[in-house]
């Protein structure tokens, strides 16, 4: 979920103060060089003052570059390079912060050139604060809204060029972003963080139901639930209607009917288990051995059973319709066991929304996250702190 993507929050501060678009443009008239220094030009078309005092900044900054070429007669033809330094600073008014320090990594010659004290002297001591704190200093990207990036103070290291944008953070995947947290962006504003894809849910794009997830999140939660809801009553009448099959067509082989009937009770020992267990609490270690106990226990049955089709003769409709059942049955089982073990791997379902991730990872992703919808949905909503009541959040973070 980028939050650029989303409406800013109707409640708060959403709007900076200070202006955002750069103050200068190669048509202004006034220009300050440095901070001791306030001359004016009277206009940029118009020839350069002779005297030399006017732009000794340029001339110290070009003495401290080394390997500096002797500008060109007027016969000769201009490049980026030998024009004379007044055009470079006209040239910098026309770029953004982040492409000013593009330029900066280029040569030697722009990275002595361009010092943070001319950046200053160009913008404006509180304009360039404010651009500082407005681009990521990850990827230098411009973060005008407060609801895409972090809130920084001056107690952060870097400042004020210290503030990331959302996607970064997410990215970094340092614990900034928890489930079950909030975190405070640049409007001053705190914003849970969704509990199904680890984005912040800011603006309009909250669930009315949880505020901890996002709309488009919250809805495939919901399916997801709906639909786990309805495969464990089908597995809970596979689970009886099988051993119920063995019994009634295969009561006399004993290799069928004892791991059946002990099946039969450990899988309800399992859902009495669950049943008495906190709704908070799942233990996934006691879960798994059962699974794997169960599951155990049906291979002997489907030895015996499947040895019958290799006497050549045509099964009964019986044995293949138990054959089915058992099938099924052992494929549900399967299942659990593999969701529970990627639940005590402490697997992050929030990883495979993070940008820029790898192919394997946009594969396994989902096929991890299916197995977690079929194990134990709810753990999206009870991981420790639990969502809010209903009744004491309202949208956005009024």
């Amino acid at each position: 979920m980028d939050p650029n993507r989303v409406a800013s929050p109707t409640a708060g501060n959403t709007a900076d103060a200070l202006p955002l678009s750069q103050l200068l443009s190669p048509g202004r008239i006034y220009m300050g060089l440095s901070k001791g220094l306030r001359k004016t030009i009277t206009s940029i078309a118009e020839p350069l003052s002779s005297t030399r005092s006017d732009w000794d900044v340029f001339e110290s900054a070009k003495a401290q570059i080394s390997g500096t070429k002797k500008l060109p007669s007027s016969h000769e033809p201009r490049n980026l390079m030998n024009i004379p330094p007044e055009l470079h600073v006209v040239i910098l008014q026309c770029l953004d912060f982040g492409d000013i320090l593009h330029l900066r990594r280029t040569c030697k010659y722009w990275y002595n050139f361009v010092t943070p004290q001319l950046i200053q002297s160009i913008w404006g001591r509180e304009a360039f604060r404010a651009i500082l704190t407005r681009h990521c200093k990850v990827c230098m990207r411009f973060c005008p809204k407060g609801a895409t990036r972090l809130c920084t103070t001056p107690l952060d290291p870097g400042y004020p060029l210290s503030s990331r944008c959302v996607s970064c953070t997410v990215k970094a995947r340092d614990g900034t972003f928890r489930l079950g947290r909030t975190v405070m962006l640049s409007n001053s504003v705190e914003y849970c963080i969704c509990r199904w894809c680890g984005w912040p849910v800011t603006g309009t794009s909250g669930s009315v139901e949880y505020r901890q997830f996002h709309k488009i999140c919250y809805k495939k939660y919901f399916l997801g639930k709906l639909a786990f809801f309805f495969v464990r009553w089908f597995h809970l009448f596979i689970g009886i209607v099988a051993p119920a099959l063995c019994w009634h067509y295969f009561r006399r082989d004993k290799m069928v009917l004892v791991p059946t009937i002990m099946a039969f009770l450990m899988m309800w020992l399992g859902v009495f288990l669950i049943g008495i267990q906190p709704i908070r609490v799942r233990f996934y270690l006691r879960d798994l051995l059962i699974e794997l106990i169960i599951l155990g226990l049906w291979v002997a049955p489907v030895y015996s059973i499947s040895k019958r089709f290799k006497d050549g003769t045509n099964p009964s409709q019986a044995t293949q319709a138990t054959i089915v059942f058992i099938g099924l049955n052992m494929l549900f089982r399967l299942l659990n066991v593999m969701g529970n073990i990627v639940f005590l791997c402490r697997y992050d379902w929030t990883k495979h929304h993070v940008p820029g991730i790898s192919t394997w990872d946009r594969i396994t992703g989902p096929i991890l996250m299916v197995l977690v919808m079929w194990t134990w949905p709810q753990c999206i909503e009870r991981t420790s702190p639990r969502h809010f009541p209903i009744s004491t959040v309202t949208i956005g973070g009024v």
